[in-house]
C-alpha cells in the first residue's frame, strides 16, 4: 500500500473532489427497524463493496459533545467535519460556564435580573424542552430559574416547546412533571412567587421553523407573546394529555400550539418591560423568531412587538448578529477546511436544499454563512418543499441536487464540492418507515447520478454522513414492544471513496467497537484526496498505514 506522502502524489492532478454527505444515514441492525436496511439501494451496495469503505463514529465524545451518549446531530457532525478536529461544542461549552458559576456572571444575565427587579416584571423562559442536546438542554433551564429564585424575582414563566424528536416520540411529561415540581419547591420556600408555564405547542408546529415557514413563528407569536389560542388549558397535563386524547399516535413535535389560563386569562403574556430568554443554544431554529422579536422593518406578519429585554443562550445569526445579546458563547473554527483550500486558490461548490443550508455554510465554516470569496466559492441553495411532513414526498430535492451537481462536476470549474442529500434524515424524522424507504431510495438514485459524472471526468467522491437516523425508525419500549423512533441514532455512519481509478493501491483503516474513526479525520482524508499536504493540526487521514 502506498504511504501518505505518496498517496499526495498518486491523488495529484485528480479532481475535483466531491464530498456528498447521505444526511442520516447510520449503519443499524438488519432488521426490521432499519429502513436503509430494508430499502433497494444499488449505489450504495456497490461502493461500499467494491471500493475502500470504513465506518465513522457520530455521537458524544467523538464529536465534542458533554456525554458519551449524546446523540450526534447535523450541526456537530458539519462543523466536525469541517473543523478537521474535535471542537468542543455548544452544550458542553455551557455545561461547563454553568458548573464553574462563570455562567451566572454573564453581564448580560445580570442585567435581565436587575430589570426584572426594578420593574417587578415576570422573566420569561421559551426554548425545547428536552435533554436530546441537540437544540437545548433542560438543565440549562432549570439552571436559569433557580438563579432567578435565588435573586428574587417574583415572576417566572416557561414558554415550552414540546419535542418528540430528539427524544421519545411521546416523552413531553417526563419533562414537563419536573418543572411542575421544581415551581412547587420554590413556591413552598416563598409562597409570594408566580412560577409556571406560559404557552406551548410541538417544535414542528410552531416557533422553532429555520425554512421562512412564518407562519408557524406567528402561531408561535400569538401564544407566546400574546397568549391567544383557541387551546387553552389550566395546565400543561391537561393540554398535553387532551391532544393524545383526540390523537392517540400524535407525535409531541405536532401538538397544536396552546396557552394556559387562570381564572379565564394567559397565565404569561410577554409584555413591556419584561424579559425573555430563548434557552435553545442551537442557531437555525431559533433566528427567526429571534428576529421577530428584535428586528424594527419585520415583513412576514403584523406583529405588535413589545418592549421587552431579549436575549438568546447562544448568539443564532453571528453575521446579522441576531440576537446582540446572548448568554455563551458558540464554538468557532479558526480555521475551517473551506477557508483553507479557499487558501490554496482551490474552487469550491456547496449544494443542497434549504432545510439543509446553514449545515453546508455556516456549520461546516465553523461560524460563517456567507462566502468569503464569491468568485471563487458557489453556494447553490434549492427551496424545500413547504409541505406539512416530509413523509408526503419523499424524494424531496434530491433528484434537483444531483441534476445541478452533474452540471458543477462537468463544468471543470471546481475543485471541491460540498452536496448534502437530506432525505434520511427530514424523512427519518417523521417516523414513517415505509416514506423513510422510499427517502433513502431517492438518496440512492441521486447519488448514482453524481457518480456517473464523477467517473466520466476522473474524479474523486467521497461519500459519508453526518449521524443516523433512518437506520433506527423502531426501538424497544419500556413494555418490550417496538415503537415509532423519531430521533437520530448512536449508530456509526458509512465513509468511502469511489475511486474510478482504484487499483487497491490503498485502504482505510478498518473500523471496530473500540475503534476511534470519527468525523474529525475527513478534513485530512480530503486533503490527501486533493493532492495537498495535511495540515499539521488536524486529526489524521482515515488512510491504512
Amino acid at each position: 500500500m502506498l504511504a501518505l506522502k505518496n498517496l499526495q502524489q498518486h491523488f495529484s492532478g485528480r479532481g475535483p473532489l466531491i464530498h456528498v454527505v447521505l444526511d442520516g444515514w447510520g449503519i443499524g441492525e438488519a432488521d426490521e427497524t432499519n429502513a436503509i436496511f430494508q430499502a433497494n439501494l444499488p449505489v450504495m451496495s456497490r461502493l461500499t463493496k467494491d471500493f475502500p469503505y470504513t465506518q465513522l463514529w457520530t455521537h458524544g465524545l467523538h464529536v465534542g459533545l458533554p456525554n458519551e451518549m449524546d446523540l450526534g446531530g447535523s450541526e456537530v457532525g458539519h462543523m466536525t467535519m469541517g473543523a478537521g478536529m474535535i471542537k468542543e461544542q455548544g452544550p458542553t461549552l455551557i455545561k461547563k460556564l454553568i458548573q464553574s458559576g462563570e455562567f451566572f456572571e454573564n453581564p448580560v444575565l445580570s442585567r435581565i435580573i436587575q430589570n426584572c427587579l426594578e420593574h417587578d416584571t415576570p422573566l420569561h423562559l421559551l426554548g425545547l424542552l428536552s435533554n436530546g442536546n441537540i437544540h437545548s438542554h433542560v438543565d440549562h433551564t432549570e439552571a436559569i430559574i433557580r438563579h432567578a429564585f435565588q435573586a428574587g424575582i417574583r415572576r417566572c414563566y416557561l414558554h415550552a416547546l414540546l419535542d418528540g424528536r430528539d427524544v421519545g416520540i411521546q416523552s413531553a411529561l417526563d419533562f414537563t412533571e419536573p418543572f411542575e415540581r421544581l415551581f412547587s419547591e420554590l413556591k413552598s420556600q416563598r409562597t409570594e412567587i408566580d412560577y409556571a408555564f406560559a404557552s406551548g405547542g410541538g417544535r414542528e408546529v410552531v416557533t422553532m421553523d429555520r425554512d421562512n415557514n412564518w407562519k408557524n413563528i406567528e402561531a408561535g407569536w400569538k401564544i407566546h407573546v400574546h397568549g391567544k389560542s383557541e387551546n387553552r388549558f389550566p395546565s400543561i397535563r391537561n393540554a398535553i394529555e387532551h391532544f393524545r386524547k383526540l390523537e392517540p399516535e400524535i407525535i409531541d413535535q405536532d401538538i397544536p400550539g396552546f396557552i394556559i389560563v387562570r381564572n379565564g386569562e394567559a397565565v404569561g403574556r410577554i409584555e413591556d418591560q419584561h424579559a425573555l430568554i430563548f434557552t435553545n443554544f442551537r442557531g437555525d431554529r431559533a433566528s427567526e423568531f429571534s428576529e421577530a422579536m428584535l428586528a424594527e422593518d419585520f415583513p412576514h406578519f403584523v406583529r405588535t412587538r413589545p418592549n421587552v429585554l431579549f436575549a438568546g443562550m447562544t448568539q443564532y445569526d453571528q453575521d446579522n448578529e441576531i440576537p446582540p445579546d446572548f448568554l455563551a458563547g458558540t464554538p468557532e473554527v479558526d480555521d475551517p477546511f473551506g477557508k483553507r483550500i479557499l487558501e490554496m486558490g482551490l474552487k469550491q461548490f456547496r449544494l443542497t436544499e434549504t432545510q439543509k443550508f446553514a449545515h453546508v455554510t455556516f456549520f461546516y465554516n465553523g461560524g460563517y454563512r456567507e462566502p468569503l470569496d464569491a468568485a471563487m466559492e458557489n453556494y447553490h441553495l434549492i427551496a424545500s418543499d413547504k409541505i406539512p411532513s416530509f413523509a408526503e414526498q419523499p424524494g424531496m430535492k434530491a433528484g434537483e441536487i444531483s441534476n445541478k451537481a452533474v452540471e458543477f462536476i462537468r463544468s471543470g470549474e471546481y475543485q471541491y464540492g460540498l452536496i448534502n442529500i437530506a432525505n434520511a434524515d427530514m424523512v427519518g424524522h417523521t417516523g414513517n418507515f415505509q416514506a423513510a424507504i422510499r427517502a433513502v431510495e431517492a438518496a440512492d438514485a441521486a447519488l448514482g447520478k453524481i457518480v456517473c459524472a464523477v467517473e466520466a471526468v476522473n474524479g474523486l467522491l467521497v461519500v459519508t454522513a453526518d449521524h443516523g437516523n433512518a437506520d433506527q425508525m423502531l426501538i424497544s419500549n419500556k413494555s418490550g414492544t417496538l415503537e415509532v423512533c423519531t430521533k437520530h441514532s448512536l449508530n456509526p455512519v458509512p465513509f468511502l471513496i469511489y475511486d474510478p481509478l482504484y487499483d487497491g493501491a490503498y485502504k482505510l483503516k478498518p473500523f471496530g467497537e473500540n475503534c476511534e474513526n470519527n468525523l474529525s479525520h475527513v478534513a485530512a482524508t480530503n486533503f490527501v484526496l486533493l493532492g495537498q499536504a495535511v495540515p499539521d493540526d488536524l486529526a489524521p487521514a482515515l488512510f491504512a498505514e
